[in-house]
């Protein structure tokens, strides 16, 4: 069996005691199409967001709205998520969201949790978007057209900022295709 094989294979386990508890009939076979997190297929029309490492991976819109920290986020009818990053890690108490949709963008920052809520920007009232690096707070800045926006990282170890800086700046690009 190989590597790739072994793996799809904890992940149909995985994807099984899910389906499981909510009720669905488990799958015999690693889902080759659909969403390999609830297992069902998408509709024509269903965007299915794949992770970069592992193309095999993909995930509905549902699935990514009921994981943290976007379970807390609802969307408009008629609004559909077209890229979003977050960076749950163990260690940290909270975690910051980005969402782009078609028609908003979406920030969540966890440094005030009793306060913490997404923000939501309409798309053309943006001005624009940059990543400004620091060594202690990453951010990403937008340009509204009465005020800038910043939504910071927390600090972490070094793997985490760095992947939070590819986070922030990967969104200041995405949201500069869209204006």
């Amino acid at each position: 069996m190989s590597r790739s094989e072994e793996t799809k294979a904890i992940l149909l386990k995985e994807l099984n005691g899910r389906r499981a508890r909510k009720g669905k009939v488990p799958l015999e076979a690693f889902p080759e199409i659909g969403c390999t997190s609830c297992g069902e297929l998408s509709t024509a029309n269903e965007r299915l967001f794949e992770a970069a490492a592992a193309p095999y991976i993909r995930t509905c819109q549902q699935c990514v709205l009921g994981g943290y920290p976007f379970r807390k986020l609802r969307l408009p009818s008629g609004e559909a998520v077209e890229w979003y990053r977050s960076n749950p890690t163990f260690h940290r108490s909270s975690d910051y969201g980005i969402v782009l949709t078609n028609c908003a963008l979406y920030l969540f920052s966890p440094f005030w949790l009793m306060f913490s809520r997404w923000r939501r920007f309409e798309i053309g009232a943006i001005r624009g978007a940059e990543f400004r690096d620091s060594g202690m707070f990453p951010a990403l800045r937008i340009q509204l057209q009465k005020r800038v926006v910043s939504l910071r990282t927390p600090w972490d170890y070094a793997d985490e900022m760095k992947f939070d800086r590819r986070n922030l700046a990967e969104a200041a690009e995405r949201i500069r295709a869209v204006l």
